[in-house]
């Protein structure tokens, strides 16, 4: 099977190289253990339709882990994992895409990226000449600007616009389909629901698959911001129920439509033989899961889908029978300090966060799991002042072996936690925490 063709050097070079081209350089930002990530390798990634697409542009990993990401994040406004670009051969953003979209419709929206692109256009351009009425918009354009990454944005198309008013504009002005997708995102944005708009996307199979991701992730909300809910819950519960059958999504999404479904039954009744379902679906997928980036994401979902059926023991017991196998152990140590915290068992809870920052690799994680210990022990254990110590020296070397990029966008962020604890550190530690 073909692959993305990932160029290697430095972030400049890959720029470099695009203009000397006149080729679109598309960036991925991410991290090993982030589940979206792997989501995004295994069901977009390996691709041979975005294989075949990817060939056209050219391709940059930068890994947050990797020496001096955290500062390149910061200059290009990169936070959160995944976050997708896609530049113009000059430098400029064409526009960032969604990660949640499934591999179909992330490909026919990268393909809409890049002839809006060749037509001399961008989200940016797009975004302007729709809110000042300058022109009309083309259909890739409103396109373009229903699937953009408004999550991933850090203000970097927004500006100083607010999210709600300018979602909610665009969708009062798009075409049917576009607007159908923005309405979705301007309720989200806003807090507001509207039962008639979600009801109408809902009763046109295109169009609720069309909007599956905001659907997945956002459901619920939807659902709990409007009136009419259980005729909402009722709508979106069969939705779901055919996306969890549909042969032809990934694994996680079959299971997330199905951990939908059970969110929407729960909201009209208790469904104890849903529960059962939950629990066979899972043992089934994860049966049926040898890629190692597939399963990350699928253990994570499954994980979240059990604990909201109600059966947190069998959540524990799928993450633990998932560390030996794992490429990235550490993440899921995390769900198992959460599963200890709800069961108030104090030393669970630090122990796995221990575990979870000793076994963690790369800089930028390191730091972050080692605040994540930190503070646990001086909310948890304050009396500890051995173990205290202990971590703050940990991390005080994590901070060193990062250099400058420990004071750099997510680190920057995650070390900003302790400020409120500062009092609490050992002096060489207190003295680089950022206020």
């Amino acid at each position: 099977m073909a692959a993305i063709a990932w160029l290697n050097g430095t972030l400049a070079e890959a720029q470099a190289l695009a203009r000397a081209r006149q080729r679109p350089l598309f960036l991925y930002w991410g991290a090993a253990w982030c589940p979206p990530c792997n989501r995004v390798k295994s069901d977009i990634f390996a691709r041979d339709e975005f294989v075949a697409r990817s060939a056209s542009v050219l391709c940059y990993h930068l890994d947050g882990d990797s020496a001096g990401a955290q500062a390149l994040a910061a200059q290009y406004r990169l936070r959160s994992y995944p976050t997708l670009v896609l530049f113009a051969p000059d430098g400029g953003e064409i526009t960032r895409l969604p990660c949640e979209l499934d591999g179909e419709l992330f490909v026919a929206a990268f393909d809409t990226a890049l002839a809006a692109h060749q037509a001399g256009s961008s989200a940016a351009a797009a975004l302007d000449a729709a809110l000042s009425g300058a022109r009309v918009l083309s259909d890739a354009e409103w396109s373009l600007l229903s699937h953009y990454s408004w999550d991933t944005d850090e203000g970097q198309l927004l500006g100083t616009r607010a999210l709600a008013p300018t979602l909610s504009a665009l969708a009062a002005a798009a075409p049917a389909d576009a607007a159908a997708r923005l309405g979705l995102l301007a309720q989200l944005a806003c807090g507001a629901g509207d039962a008639a708009a979600v009801l109408a996307v809902l009763a046109d199979a295109r169009a609720a698959r069309a909007n599956l991701d905001i659907f997945n992730n956002s459901g619920l909300q939807l659902v709990k911001l409007a009136s009419r809910r259980e005729e909402l819950a009722a709508a979106l519960g069969g939705v779901a129920a055919q996306w969890a059958e549909d042969f032809w999504l990934g694994a996680p999404d079959r299971l997330m439509a199905l951990r939908l479904q059970m969110r929407m039954a729960r909201l009209l009744a208790p469904s104890q033989g849903l529960q059962e379902q939950v629990r066979a679906r899972v043992d089934e997928a994860l049966a049926a899961s040898s890629d190692p980036y597939e399963r990350h994401t699928l253990v994570n979902t499954a994980v979240s889908a059990l604990n909201d059926a109600g059966l947190p023991a069998q959540a524990e017991q799928v993450l633990l029978a998932e560390l030996p196998r794992s490429h990235s152990p550490y993440y899921f140590m995390l769900s198992l300090a959460a599963a200890a915290k709800r069961r108030n068992d104090v030393a669970g809870v630090l122990a796995w966060y221990g575990k979870a920052w000793q076994a963690s690799t790369g800089p930028a994680t390191r730091i972050q799991w080692g605040v994540t210990y930190l503070n646990s022990l001086i909310d948890l254990a304050p009396q500890d002042a051995a173990a205290i110590g202990q971590a703050a020296a940990g991390l005080l070397a994590d901070i060193g072996a990062a250099g400058d990029d420990a004071h750099q966008q997510r680190n920057l962020g995650q070390l900003q936690k302790l400020a409120p604890k500062r009092a609490s550190l050992p002096e060489p530690l207190s003295a680089v925490v950022p206020a």
